[in-house]
């Protein structure tokens, strides 16, 4: 038999640890920030488009190419790559530098485009992104205007400056089949820890101790085809989650009932 002053307790941990548990569950806390279904009826430039969800002021733009919305997707329509390796962006300011970002896609079986999704952009040579590469792989990576392919810091003005820095790799067959068929790629960065999930699973895992802190993000194309871009998502990504909004008070049980003790001689005093 357990006694009264024993079960206080076991009752004051367990709702203490509850309580915690709860606060610090990853993503419980977690809210979004921008969500992009693409609904417009007509053809509409991506940058004259509003978000289902977006941050007060935040607008898309476009870093190259030319993105249009319309019935639910967006799609980058270039008929010609300005060089053979141009990166189309379309990017939208999250507010903050530490998010999950997920893009869902329609392939084009016939086409060989790279599609992904991007955050921490700060300029054309200088983000993190994780992408298909259109044939075989789920690839992530980053630049550095003042870094080579090796991370090596270099003048920004020498040739090898703003090289692409493979951070991950991992097979990813997704262009089979004769029909199109809808993936996903989310990009989960906190601090320096980096995840990318294929279709909800996690497939590489990185980190990067640049002090990279854009909360710019966005969805990213390269090459030529019909890919359709069906949504784009981005979270809070909030690892373990913060403090409780206002401190947890637990009460001693032994001073509870040495506090009833006194209470009970005092009545009975009086």
């Amino acid at each position: 038999m357990i006694n009264r002053r024993k079960l206080g307790t076991l009752i004051a941990v367990l709702l203490a640890v509850g309580l915690l548990s709860a606060s610090a569950a990853p993503g419980s806390a977690s809210s979004t920030l921008i969500l992009d279904k693409f609904d417009e009826k007509k053809t509409t430039e991506i940058t004259a488009h509003t978000p289902n969800e977006a941050p007060s002021g935040s607008v898309w733009f476009v870093e190259l190419g030319i993105w249009e919305v319309r019935m639910g997707k967006a799609r980058e329509q270039s008929t010609a790559p300005a060089t053979p390796s141009s990166d189309y962006r379309a990017l939208i300011d999250a507010g903050t530098a530490d998010v999950s970002a997920e893009v869902k896609l329609k392939t084009d079986p016939n086409s060989d485009q790279f599609w992904g999704v991007v955050v921490r952009h700060s300029g054309p040579e200088d983000w993190i992104m994780a992408f298909h590469d259109g044939v075989g792989d789920l690839i992530l990576g980053k630049k550095r205007p003042d870094e080579n392919r090796f991370g090596v810091t270099v003048s920004t003005s020498d040739l090898t400056a703003g090289g692409f820095q493979e951070l991950g790799r991992v097979p990813m067959d997704w262009n089979t089949g004769k029909k199109g068929r809808t993936h996903t790629i989310t990009l989960q960065i906190s601090g320096d820890t980096i995840t990318v999930l294929a279709d909800g699973d996690p497939v590489i895992s990185a980190a990067d101790d640049d002090s990279m802190t854009s909360g710019i993000v966005g969805i990213f194309s390269r090459g030529t085809g019909k890919n359709q871009f069906d949504k784009f998502t981005v979270k809070m990504n909030e690892s373990g989650g913060g403090p409780l909004s206002s401190p947890l008070t637990v009460p001693d049980p032994e001073e509870e009932e040495d506090g009833k003790s006194k209470r009970g001689k005092k009545d009975k005093d009086d």
